[in-house]
């Protein structure tokens, strides 16, 4: 699906001789600068394979380490960078659940002129979705690993309009590719492709208010299907319009509004139609602390005998700044997943996550952190509901 871009499409790499120096977290090497950060958790949980009640659960000592360095170079008004994670998680009594993961970017911001700017990022992850999550929901032991697969892909964004003109145009195109491991039985049914085409429009109408329209489609096409005469491939279209502001210095937000179709290739599933939005406002009544609240629906890809899923999420956050090193953040989810297809494999689940975090910058370059995770869900199907608390402590370190 159309991501938001950060940049590129190629990396040209200059390097002059190497000349090394150390300011807020960077390493110069040449004509890059190089900025690597360590990321660690040690975090204990309840429920690592999102057993429902009735089942027996697994409970875990968890630690994760992920490095990461970006490169970044700068040219005339342009910046193209490349980045590299590697994030290594190990259960201390559930061998079965390890993993290790790889994250490559690379991306560059365009400037050419005032009018004229184009963002494009290319990405290849290779991931994991753990046991008991997606594929395997309600369903852990049936996998003895973690489910592996690699999602690659590349978007880009051309945008017509300087930065404060009364009106901006938005051109957005992009291309991905799920390929999962497992290839056998049900699991050879979920390799698929995405192809984007989008545009948005945005208009001043006074002081820092904008009129926003958006439309797109995306084109979903897999590569093996169950049923060769009743494929899952499908069609969506979509368009939105709503307006942006910024009301004060303290209070912004969006709202939009508009349509969404969904048409399958196989006259034997039903096509979807129905509203979409997405409504956001963030409030900061001080500096230090920022009031954030959400909501949208949108429609995802099934992982179940369904057709397809429909969503409705909403979502609150507080960050707050208690002192110059400390903080907290304070987020509530809840979202709503309706399952639609055959009445063999509708079914509606409820989702609730809270997490509750403290952060302490001991010094410029490390971040302590302790956080607790609470995860529910309540479904018509008692095989795929659970219970999860995670806590745990992490560390940030850069340069």
């Amino acid at each position: 699906m159309i991501k938001r871009t950060y940049g590129v499409i190629a990396l040209t790499i200059a390097i002059s001789p190497p000349v090394f120096t150390q300011e807020d977290g960077r390493i110069q090497l040449g004509n890059f600068d190089l900025i690597p950060e360590l990321n660690s958790q040690l975090s204990y949980i309840d429920n690592v394979t999102y057993a429902s009640d009735g089942e027996e659960s697994i409970s875990s000592w968890r630690s994760i380490v992920a490095p990461e360095l970006n490169a970044i170079t700068r040219f005339s008004t342009h910046e193209l960078g490349l980045a590299y994670r590697i994030e290594r998680g190990d259960y201390f009594d559930s061998d079965a659940d390890n993993y290790t993961d790889h994250l490559i970017r690379l991306y560059g911001d365009f400037e050419f002129g005032s009018r004229h700017r184009f963002d494009a990022i290319a990405t290849y992850e290779d991931g994991h979705d753990e046991r008991g999550r997606r594929y395997s929901n309600g369903n852990a032991r049936s996998l003895t690993e973690v489910d592996t697969w690699n999602n690659s892909g590349i978007d880009g964004v051309y945008s017509f309009g300087a930065l404060s003109a009364r009106g901006r145009l938005d051109l957005k195109a992009g291309y991905s590719s799920l390929d999962y491991d497992k290839g056998i039985g049900t699991y050879l049914f979920r390799d698929r492709d995405y192809t984007d085409i989008g545009a948005a429009f945005a208009y001043k109408i006074g002081g820092h208010a904008r009129a926003v329209i958006e439309i797109g489609t995306t084109d979903i096409s897999y590569d093996n299907a169950a049923d060769p005469s009743n494929p899952l491939d499908s069609v969506e279209q979509s368009v939105m319009a709503g307006v942006t502001w910024r009301a004060s210095a303290t209070t912004k937000g969006f709202a939009k509004a508009g349509y969404k179709e969904k048409d399958f290739d196989s006259a034997l599933r039903e096509d979807f139609s129905g509203a979409e939005w997405e409504v956001g406002v963030k409030w900061s009544p001080l500096t230090y602390s920022h009031f954030e609240l959400a909501t949208s629906t949108d429609t995802r890809e099934t992982t179940s005998d369904a057709d397809f899923i429909e969503t409705r999420d909403y979502r609150a956050t507080w960050n707050h700044e208690w002192v110059e090193r400390f903080s907290t953040k304070t987020a509530f989810v809840y979202f709503q997943d309706e399952y639609v297809g055959p009445p063999t494999a509708e079914r509606t689940d409820d989702v609730t996550r809270v997490d509750l975090s403290a952060d302490y910058q001991f010094r410029r370059w490390l971040l302590f952190g302790i956080f607790y995770q609470f995860s529910n869900r309540d479904s018509d199907r008692e095989d795929v509901t659970f219970d999860r608390n995670v806590y745990g402590i992490s560390a940030r370190v850069t340069l």
